[in-house]
């Protein structure tokens, strides 16, 4: 038979094939229309457009059916086609174990080819009756597990066979109702296994329930799995260098790089004094006092006498005990009234805050934004932190206890996250892993930013991916994943901070007292040397 090399362009893609002549001359006593019919119809039921949008069709024989067949395969609009005469990468693994493949095969060795793809993809083969009576008749396990891959299109009898996965039994579909069965609907006690991680699967245990939820709906076996090497179907993949795998399933939960941070340091005792009022509070108390100073100074009819510094200090003394000199005059009279009544108000509302204030110890405020981690933390030296820009300790040298940060992979939230790290630390006793969770939750928090924030994955093989869609879309949509955890017993470990009347006074906390106190001392000294020393000026 003569072959010539065609140039076709299918919706845009060009594939160059060897094509027969009678590529285009459609034998009268073959029902092309049907077959055709049947192929399209089969595989729009088995690679749904919105998943598949590219037919493959390997074009592994040329006989006067094929020939007859393809011209109507390829002028269906729905998909788009690329046509070869080979197994090649960007064929098979276009969208990486994901493809829809048409076989069109005329002898027993072309099924070989099946070997070149990966087992996610669809297969339909279009083969002649005498072909299916070879593969009825032979004996040869590999050739028939590789004709069970697919599904067969048997042509002269238009017959479609496909061997069930779960049941190992061949089911017949009629071409003229088509109807693909679905084979996991009833899988026949097939195990499914997850694999499991003790340190985190002991703690994350909605994983287990949710297997055993999809095995009691579709009558499989839940079996979970600690041996790595032991072939698994579904298994959770912790990290973010896995997330933009087209094959992995989103599932519930989250999983992120945490910064852990120390916990606020607790504030000297004589904050108390300082803090029932911001900066902006006192800032404008000081303001208005210098303002008051410097129009009693100017329009006051005795303090105006005065000194500056001493107008000022009776403004003070007014706020705090009320006027200590004798002033007048109506406008002198009308303005320290005002600030007497507002003297009232702040110190009343200053004595109630420093009594509430009491109650607790103060702290000061916690690392939670990228600039204060920029700015406040400092990372042991190595690769991660310096990627960031973070400050690291110099030439190796390691930080004190409770006082360094450092990155942790989380998942969900700290306290989970928190008995996943317990769990992955070595100690031979059992209460060993409460203290650290005890030791770290008194000195180390989460900071609210997070690095790498993706939703929690599954690989899962993919002859049951479809399955695993469907119930994990079923526990997104219900809310079980949120309601599992908030009504599941767990320890209470939360982070209590000291009363103030659980703290022991000591020297340091009360040195700025003493402090104050020396320099007061000092200021009246030198006032009063400073006062002689004018006086005696004066008087010359």
């Amino acid at each position: 038979m003569l072959r010539v090399m065609s140039v076709l362009k299918v919706f845009g893609v060009l594939v160059v094939v060897p094509v027969s002549v009678c590529f285009f001359l459609t034998t009268p006593n073959i029902n092309a229309t049907l077959y055709a019919h049947s192929l399209l119809e089969l595989h729009r039921q088995v690679c749904p457009v919105a998943k598949y949008r590219n037919l493959v069709i390997l074009w592994l024989s040329h006989d006067i059916v094929m020939n007859a067949v393809l011209p109507h395969i390829i002028s269906e609009v729905t998909y788009t086609k690329t046509v070869s005469n080979m197994v090649i990468l960007n064929i098979t693994n276009d969208d990486i174990y994901h493809s829809c493949n048409l076989l069109l095969i005329d002898s027993l060795n072309d099924f070989e080819i099946v070997n070149s793809l990966q087992e996610s993809v669809k297969a339909i083969y279009f083969y002649p009756k005498w072909i299916h009576e070879l593969v009825k008749a032979s004996a040869n396990e590999t050739l028939l597990q590789l004709v069970r891959f697919g599904y067969r299109v048997v042509y002269n009898t238009i017959s479609i066979y496909r061997q069930n996965k779960y049941s190992n039994q061949t089911t017949t579909i009629d071409p003229y109702k088509i109807a693909v069965p679905d084979e996991t609907r009833d899988m026949y006690g097939y195990n499914l296994t997850m694999f499991f991680y003790e340190p985190i699967s002991s703690v994350m245990t909605f994983d287990a329930y949710f297997l055993e939820l999809v095995c009691s709906k579709r009558n499989a076996t839940a079996i979970q799995m600690a041996n790595s090497s032991h072939p698994c179907d579904i298994f959770s993949a912790i990290g973010f260098q896995y997330m933009y795998r087209s094959w992995l399933l989103h599932t519930f939960g989250t999983t992120f790089i945490a910064v852990n941070v120390p916990r606020a340091k607790p504030k000297p005792i004589v904050s108390v004094l300082i803090d029932p009022f911001d900066k902006y509070v006192w800032i404008t108390y000081l303001l208005l006092v210098l303002a008051m100073a410097v129009t009693i100074s100017q329009f006051g009819e005795i303090l105006g006498r005065c000194r500056f510094v001493e107008i000022v200090l009776e403004l003070v003394m007014t706020c705090l005990a009320g006027p200590s000199r004798t002033y007048g005059g109506t406008f002198e009279n009308r303005l320290l009234t005002m600030f007497c009544l507002m003297g009232i108000v702040l110190i009343s509302s200053y004595q109630s805050l420093i009594i509430s204030f009491m109650s607790i110890v103060r702290y000061g405020p916690e690392i939670n934004k990228l600039e204060e981690i920029h700015e406040q933390c400092v990372f042991q030296d190595y690769d991660e932190p310096r990627s960031f820009g973070f400050k690291t300790y110099p030439n190796g040298t390691n930080p004190e206890l409770g006082l360094g940060c450092n990155f942790e992979l989380g998942r969900d939230n700290e306290l989970l996250s928190l008995r996943i790290a317990a769990n992955l630390i070595n100690v031979r006793q059992e209460h060993g892993k409460e203290d650290y969770i005890r030791y770290r939750i008194e000195k180390y928090r989460f900071a609210n930013v997070r690095f790498f924030e993706y939703p929690m994955c599954f690989v899962v093989l993919p002859r049951i991916r479809e399955l695993f869609l469907f119930y994990t879309q079923a526990v997104f949509e219900s809310g079980i994943y949120e309601y599992y955890y908030k009504n599941k017993s767990t320890p209470a470990w939360l982070y209590k901070r000291n009363k103030f009347a659980n703290e022991v006074v000591k020297v340091n906390d009360l040195m700025l007292l003493w402090y104050a106190y020396v320099c007061g001392i000092l200021l009246s000294i030198v006032s009063l040397v400073l006062e002689k020393v004018v006086h005696k000026e004066f008087k010359r």
